[in-house]
């Protein structure tokens, strides 16, 4: 599936807040048992307090997604992949994957990521790209691919 990426904007955060609801809030009820939307809004806004390095994913004219990546010196770190569910199981995530994981080939380094432990359906696909379990936190998978 074709896409193209560019940057946030701050016109964006409400828009950004409803895809990160509509993309967490089963696997969040599923983990912690309930959605709080109070902390829920909280914590994601907070995180919106300094600048992240944060591209929206277009399919022509349509935002249907969400990409934060980091280059750290030891790794390229994915902080966040939240695709719209309408646009999901269309291939566009194993697309951006794939090129994410050249880019960080290219640099040398691994492709790193956390997942939340409901979220099966998401770490059955990155296994399913060759991610790999390296350690298993609290309430996280951390998993990367060389």
């Amino acid at each position: 599936m074709n896409y193209s990426l560019r940057n946030t904007r701050l016109d964006e955060l409400e828009w950004l807040y409803t895809l990160n609801k509509e993309s967490f809030l089963d696997v969040v009820v599923r983990q912690f048992g309930e959605w709080d939307e109070t902390f829920q809004r909280q914590l994601f806004f907070s995180k919106w307090d300094q600048p992240r390095p944060a591209q929206v994913i277009e399919t022509g004219t349509d935002r249907v997604g969400v990409v934060i990546l980091e280059q750290l010196e030891d790794c390229n770190w994915l902080h966040e992949l939240q695709i719209w569910p309408d646009y999901q199981r269309l291939g566009l995530g194993t697309t951006l994957l794939n090129n994410l994981l050249a880019d960080a080939r290219a640099r040398g380094v691994p492709l790193r990521l956390q997942v939340l432990h409901a979220n099966q359906d998401a770490k059955r696909l990155y296994e399913r790209l060759g991610f790999a379990e390296i350690d298993k936190l609290d309430h996280h998978y951390l998993m990367e691919i060389v």
